[in-house]
């Protein structure tokens, strides 16, 4: 009987989880579009941008998260806490009035760069053609040759960022990310992923319903092999 229980509830955790779904979102080297962003040339700011993207039917994203792999600053002359690199959520990644294109189907996208002075100002914050949300600020304090290398992951869940990537791929189905180095950030690659998840609506009973089913399915299936 325990056994058949088990696989009762086991059937009813698959019904619950249909569906359930993670995106990959990650640029190649197609059309000298690096997956490590030409890794973070402190010379430019960049946009990732996606279009023809939509959370599906009657799912939530639960998740999303940001991670650049193995993250290094290039000269250890540079670890004095000033060298940020700031990470941007944004509405569009489509520029007006450039004559270029600059978001694509996932999961690639499409990247764009951008020239910077290199004087330390935020290139992103004051963008006036697409809303943004500040995601992360990182600097690298023991960069260089033989410095550490580290992993960042950054998930909107824990950053309260959630509601803002809904909002923004819902306004036109697209959406971007911006990164702006103030120093050259060797990587081994970005990549993004949105977790989602049917959205939990009330079901008067029907879940507790289906789980009593199951149960005395497993229950009454015990007895007949018993007798």
């Amino acid at each position: 009987m325990i056994r058949h229980l088990t696989i009762a509830l086991a059937a009813l955790g698959c019904v619950l989880s249909l569906q359930a779904a993670v995106f990959t979102f990650a640029p190649n080297d197609r059309d000298g579009d690096p997956d490590d962003l030409w890794d973070l040339d402190h010379r430019y700011w960049y946009t990732w941008g996606f279009k023809g993207f939509a959370i599906p039917t009657g799912e939530v994203i639960t998740d999303a998260v940001l991670t650049i792999a193995n993250i290094n600053n290039w000269t250890a002359a540079e670890n004095d806490g000033r060298n940020w690199l700031r990470m941007y959520l944004l509405d569009t990644a489509e520029k007006p009035n450039n004559s270029r294109v600059d978001e694509a189907l996932p999961p690639a996208g499409r990247l764009r760069r951008y020239s910077d002075t290199d004087n330390g100002i935020d290139n992103i914050a004051p963008l006036n053609w697409t809303a943004k949300t500040h995601i992360a600020t990182y600097t690298d304090y023991d960069g260089g040759p033989g410095g550490d290398v580290v992993t960042l992951t950054y998930s909107f869940a824990t950053l309260g960022l959630l509601d803002e990537l809904t909002a923004y791929i819902a306004n036109g189905n697209n959406f971007g990310l911006g990164f702006d180095p103030d120093c050259h950030y060797w990587n081994k690659g970005v990549q993004f992923t949105i977790h989602t998840a049917p959205q939990r609506v009330p079901d008067g009973g029907s879940t507790l319903a289906l789980l009593a089913f199951g149960v005395g399915t497993a229950t009454l299936w015990g007895r007949r092999r018993s007798a």
